[in-house]
């Protein structure tokens, strides 16, 4: 009978030293900050959707955007805590379906639209960023490279359009606009070394169209030699009620807030991120103040969704 339930006892000897060792390896703090080569480019592509229902004088209406844009980072050199790189903006492709209609924006395609020709010429144009190994964008550099000849194709733009279009660029590609989107994706890594199940706190601030606080929480969902996943919870709320924007020309305050849920699966040799999806929702008013297009201003419902999609 015992030398019958010696191959048993052995299997199962074999099994609870496996799930023994499985458990030693998940519980291992390792760092999982950026480990990234010199003379290296290291890309991400981005798809996202975003949808914005609001009311206006009662009447309900309906925006959807879809932005697909490529970042090229070439580490050019390694410091103790970060990393110096070239960043270049590869293809990008806006399609906005309006209730007035469809506009097309792209830098693949003949288009007689002028902010396809503007964006077009700041494709492959370099500007420098710092970022620390948790992913943060510590400094942004040279960023005014990419307007450069901007309005070569214009000549008969007033100063009054170049400086419309200028506007609604840094709005979207600026140094804080270029800082808080990128972050959402790269400064989502633990500055401390971690295992499986620990989590960590961070803080983004948004400035794209308005400013924004991001506060997530990220936690190590798994890790192996093949794939690192990170998953994170956040809040979102618009940084500062009093603060104005504008847009089209009139001063308008954003109040929102909301929530993001976000996954990111990372390479395990460089922590790079090279696949994920972050889902945002969020909710509240725009007051558009007093001015001559709309008499005593009006507060404009809101919802808005984004669902964005990262690649290689």
């Amino acid at each position: 009978m015992f030398e019958q339930a010696v191959p048993y006892i052995k299997t199962m000897k074999y099994f609870l030293t496996a799930i023994i060792f499985a458990l030693t390896f998940n519980l291992q703090k390792s760092d999982y900050g950026l480990k990234l080569t010199v003379g290296e480019t290291y890309s991400q592509t981005y798809i996202a959707q975003s949808t914005v229902e609001q009311q206006i004088m009662g009447m309900e209406q309906k925006i959807d955007i879809s932005i697909n844009s490529k970042v090229d980072f070439t580490v050019t050199q390694k410091m103790a805590d970060r990393y110096r790189m070239d960043v270049a903006y590869g293809a990008i492709e806006m399609v906005m379906k309006l209730p007035q209609g469809e506009t097309k924006v792209s830098t693949t395609e003949e288009s007689d639209n002028p902010m396809s020709t503007m964006m077009k010429s700041m494709v492959g144009k370099k500007f420098q960023i710092e970022m620390l190994k948790n992913g943060t964008v510590e400094k942004v550099e040279n960023l005014e490279n990419i307007f450069s000849g901007m309005f070569e194709a214009f000549p008969d733009f007033s100063d009054q359009q170049k400086q419309q279009f200028t506007a609604q660029m840094m709005q979207s590609y600026g140094e804080k606009a270029f800082k808080g989107n990128i972050e959402m994706i790269t400064a989502i890594l633990p500055q401390q070394k971690v295992a499986v199940g620990d989590s960590w706190n961070t803080a983004t601030q948004l400035e794209s169209g308005f400013a924004a606080n991001v506060k997530s929480t990220y936690t190590l969902a798994s890790a192996n030699s093949s794939e690192v996943v990170i998953k994170g919870t956040s809040s979102i709320k618009t940084d500062d009620n009093d603060a104005a924007v504008e847009v089209n020309g009139m001063s308008t305050k954003y109040s929102l807030d909301g929530t993001m849920t976000s996954t990111y699966q990372l390479d395990p040799k460089t922590n790079w991120v090279i696949s994920g999806q972050v889902e945002q929702k969020m909710s509240g008013k725009a007051d558009i103040e007093d001015n001559p297009q709309i008499p005593g201003g009006i507060t404009i419902p809101m919802e808005i969704k984004n669902l964005m999609t990262i690649g290689q």
